[in-house]
């Protein structure tokens, strides 16, 4: 099958991408926090800008509809605004209290699958190991060695 340059394109920037997360992977890890950083900044600042617009827009409409001075405008405002956050606010400890209640009631189940198929997956990993011959042994230690090896320049 013959790849197009765009596929060529992402399978070598995936490749250097690699390369780099082996090299260097405290400057990768450092450079992806500060992105995600940059933009959770970014997003709270908007959030924080938005918020401020809202509020200004509702003092002009209170003091233009009201004719009332800058203490009674921003009363007014505030409790219009807590009024808005209350009900969302409301919902949202309903919605989450009934969650929990029905978490509460199916816990015990959701363990006792868990459990179960923790049990079943670690006697299967036995029953193929002890299916395995002394050559496949080595080998899948050997590999565990390497990935651990290649692990500890995380840690550096």
């Amino acid at each position: 099958m013959i790849l197009t340059t765009y596929q060529k394109t992402l399978y070598g920037l995936a490749l250097i991408g690699i390369v780099l997360m082996i090299t260097i992977p405290h400057v990768v890890i450092e450079l992806l926090t500060e992105i995600l950083h940059l933009i959770f900044e970014l997003l709270f600042e908007v959030a924080d800008i938005s918020f401020e617009w809202i509020e200004t827009l509702f003092d002009h409409i209170v003091e233009h509809l009201f004719h009332t001075e800058l203490h009674d405008t921003q009363v007014i405002v505030f409790y219009t605004l807590m009024a808005l956050i209350a009900y969302p606010l409301y919902y949202l400890g309903r919605k989450l209290l009934r969650f929990f209640f029905r978490l509460k009631e199916n816990l015990p189940a959701i363990v006792a699958r868990y459990k179960a198929r923790v049990i079943l997956f670690w006697q299967d990993i036995v029953f193929y190991w002890q299916d395995l011959s002394l050559i496949d042994k080595i080998k899948w230690i050997a590999m565990a060695a390497s990935a651990v090896y290649l692990a500890s320049f995380l840690v550096i």
